[in-house]
């Protein structure tokens, strides 16, 4: 896959607290469908390492950091923000990377 220079990938990895597995599914699958939407986005998945079922990786495609960024503006990512403190074990671990 060819990238152009300003894309970006970003690789996301959220950790519930023990019982709230199912809660954090259910919460990043809310906002995927709007956030595939949003202007920039190229692609959005979302990935469960099989070892470790209280972890999903995001998967984050973006034309460009800009978009990215007023991403991180939209309500429907405030809103899983302000959901993710009764979830979480952790905060989550963000991996921006620009392609070579």
């Amino acid at each position: 896959m060819a990238f152009a220079a300003n894309e970006i990938v970003i690789l996301a990895t959220a950790r519930a607290k023990p019982g709230r597995e199912a809660d954090l599914e259910a919460a990043l699958r809310e906002v995927a469908a709007p956030t595939r939407a949003q202007r920039g986005c190229l692609q959005f998945e979302l990935y469960r390492p099989p070892q470790d079922p209280g972890t999903i990786v995001a998967f984050e495609h973006w034309a460009s950091s800009e978009d990215h960024q007023q991403h991180l503006q939209g309500d429907h990512l405030k809103r899983l923000m302000a959901r993710f403190d009764g979830i979480l074990a952790s905060p989550p671990d963000i991996m921006i990377m620009n392609p070579l």
